[in-house]
Parts: C-alpha cells; sequence; structure tokens
C-alpha cells in the first residue's frame, strides 16, 4: 500500500504463489535469508515475524538508516547480530498490545479503509464453528489451510 517491494518470507514452497498474490514480488524461505539471500546494505525496512536464525542476515542486509521492526518470533527468540550495526541501522518491536485505545481505534482505521481501497489485498479465510476449535487448530498444524483461521460463535 506504501509502494514498497515487498519480500515475502514462507515455511514451504506451496505458499510462493499465494503470498506473491497478495502483493509480494518474491518470496524467500528462512534458511535462504539466514544463508544470505538478502545481501548486504540492500533494503530499506523489515517487518520480522520470524526472528530465529535469520534474524542477523535480516539486520546485515538493512542499508543505513533502515529499520527493523520486531512483532513476532515463530523461527526463534534467541537471535545474534553484528553489534556494530546498531550504529547505522534501528531495530524495534511492535504489539497491539501496548497501544492504548485511541491509538488501536486509528491503526484499526487505517487499515480498515486500505482494506476497503483494495489498496490491501484480503488474505485468504477458513471459517471453523467455535465448537471445532480443535479441528481448526490441527488443520493449522498440518499446513492445510492458507490465509487467517477465522472461529465463529454460532447463535
Amino acid at each position: 500500500a506504501e509502494g514498497a517491494e515487498v519480500i515475502g518470507v514462507i515455511s514451504r514452497p506451496a505458499q510462493a504463489e499465494y503470498v506473491r498474490s497478495l502483493g509480494a514480488a518474491t518470496t524467500m524461505v528462512p534458511q535462504d535469508i539466514a544463508n544470505g539471500a538478502l545481501g548486504v546494505e540492500t533494503i530499506d525496512g523489515v517487518l520480522d515475524t520470524v526472528a530465529g536464525q535469520s534474524f542477523g542476515a535480516c539486520v546485515t542486509a538493512l542499508r543505513p538508516g533502515g529499520v527493523l521492526s520486531q512483532v513476532g518470533a515463530v523461527g526463534g527468540s534467541d537471535v545474534s547480530f553484528d553489534a556494530y550495526r546498531l550504529l547505522e541501522v534501528t531495530l524495534t518491536g511492535y504489539s497491539s498490545e501496548t497501544l492504548d485505545g485511541p491509538a488501536l481505534r486509528r491503526a484499526i482505521s487505517s487499515i480498515s479503509e486500505r482494506l476497503k481501497q483494495g489498496a490491501i489485498p484480503l488474505p485468504a479465510k477458513t471459517i471453523f464453528p467455535l465448537a471445532q476449535a480443535a479441528a481448526a487448530h490441527a488443520a493449522l498444524e498440518q499446513h492445510g489451510v492458507q490465509g487467517r483461521v477465522l472461529l465463529v460463535a454460532q447463535h
């Protein structure tokens, strides 16, 4: 939505086409990133949900003045990187849990407006009745869904 060229990180190659359909110019698996596929000082920003073994390579890939915002650590929270990079780049984190009510409402409003305008594509969704939460969890564990899983209470 902001004109950035997006590199999508995927856990398995079968996700590549779906992630590109959401706007990623290219896709990589965390191992490729850990092995240096992003290069050195090639990107302006990273929104990282993975961390783990690819974190240091993401820091290395930042151009001077670049920013890495950590929003999750599905690849593990034990990371390493060259501490001298802190002199040139910004490492920060983000959690919606730290937003106050007005800030959270502004963020949701902005995202909602971009979704309505089509500037951000809607992710695929799979809906399960709340009573089938265990089946939804099993589908996630078996990589049987793309996008989001929604649990819906039946009235």
